[in-house]
């Protein structure tokens, strides 16, 4: 049993005992000293006992509602037959059988009563209303006592139960309208993906082929070495961007797909290539690298690839002459890459507007990665990612 179920047991005993005792002090008190008060304690003994039924309450939902409904009928009998002035100042205090009735309804509307039984225990309810005032001798103070004893109770708790079923009736159909508006709007985000791939790979790879086609061409008639090598290298940009933007509409693509589908395994990212490069145009930086990629899906290899550059570039942008570090570090399941510089020449022509680093971030996240950039404290400035091994296509909602 839960913690906060035992408290609520604890807490509702406790409140049917203080009830008891207090109805019975009560009474005696406004009987006065000279009233028969024998019944009285027979009365308070009958609702001290019952009261213990409430701790089956989740065990034995029916048997407990029985025995109250019993109990309540039996210790109004037992009032009745206790002088007037007695009968009539113990049911005008004693605050037990609203309580204890309260639990019956709730036992019998959430805690999976069968129909019969719960007919039945609605029918001993009526019962014990149109006994509670006393047909045979109705006082107006009978008639009110026993149908605020035996009538109101129950209705106003049924009242709260069907207003706390209608309330999470409402709530499930507010997370599922959520639900359904969140999947909409993820089918329309598939659709322009597709739509905005499709343009791209009609828009742009036609042209940047025909590009890389002329540089070809180019490099096999240039007149002199020099064009020759500046026309090969001009054709390998351009092959590189073909295959990045091939790989671009594939991710476009597959973020309808579903989830969970590898993409292509590549090898390790070229970050060494990408280190000497920067360091052939005069950027001081060092690689180190932790661990060995157990088999990296392509969209990794090139978001980690595209992280380092870009690091790269805004070091070399605004923190000119900075040396940087690049620490890679390769886990089983995550790919870590920390690219860290210190401080350098700032240059204002070189500010930015942080589209670079929000476009990063945007790509790492949509592998299911992260990434944190900003100052270091010291000066320089510091960007790490984790990315996962294995890239898939975009998650659908938990």
């Amino acid at each position: 049993m839960k913690r906060r179920e035992v408290l609520i047991d604890g807490v509702l005993l406790a409140a049917l005992v203080a009830a008891a005792v207090l109805g019975g002090v009560l009474t005696a008190v406004v009987a006065g000293p000279q009233a028969d008060l024998s019944l009285v304690w027979v009365f308070v003994a009958l609702q001290l006992v019952t009261s213990a039924a409430v701790l089956l309450r989740r065990r034995r939902p029916t048997s407990t509602a029985l025995a109250i409904v019993l109990s309540a009928l039996a210790q109004t009998l037992v009032a009745f037959a206790a002088p007037l002035p007695v009968a009539e100042a113990l049911l005008s205090v004693s605050a037990w059988i609203p309580i204890a009735l309260s639990v019956v309804v709730e036992n019998t509307t959430e805690r999976g009563v069968p129909r019969v039984w719960s007919a039945a225990i609605w029918a001993l309810i009526g019962v014990l209303a149109l006994v509670s005032v006393r047909p045979w001798d109705p006082t107006t103070s009978f008639v009110v006592n026993g149908l605020l004893h035996s009538a109101v109770a129950p209705l106003f708790a049924l009242y709260l139960a069907a207003r706390r079923r209608k309330m999470a009736l409402l709530s499930e159909r507010a997370e599922r309208a959520e639900r359904e508006q969140w999947w909409r709007a993820e089918q329309a985000r598939a659709e322009e993906r597709s739509r905005l791939a499709t343009e791209l790979h009609d828009l742009v790879a036609h042209r940047v082929t025909l590009m890389t086609l002329q540089a070809g061409a180019l490099s096999v008639r240039a007149p002199d070495d020099e064009t020759r090598e500046t026309a090969e290298e001009l054709r390998a940009h351009g092959a590189l961007a073909l295959d990045e933007l091939r790989e671009l509409v594939g991710v476009l693509r597959r973020a309808g797909s579903p989830a969970g589908a590898p993409l292509d395994e590549a090898a390790q990212p070229p970050l060494a290539e990408l280190v000497d490069e920067a360091g052939r145009a005069g950027q001081a930086v060092e690689l180190v690298t932790a661990g060995e990629p157990p088999g990296l899906s392509r969209v990794t290899g090139r978001t980690a690839y595209r992280v380092v550059r870009e690091a790269l570039t805004n070091a070399r942008k605004h923190a000119g002459g900075a040396a940087v570090r690049v620490d890679a570090q390769y886990l089983p399941d995550l790919v870590r890459i920390v690219v860290h510089n210190g401080r350098g020449r700032s240059s204002l022509s070189a500010r930015g507007n942080g589209a670079g680093l929000a476009g990063l971030r945007e790509r790492v996240e949509s592998i299911g990665g992260t990434l944190e950039a900003g100052p270091d404290g010291a000066g320089g400035f510091r960007l790490e990612t984790v990315i996962p091994i294995r890239a898939t296509a975009d998650r659908g909602p938990s």
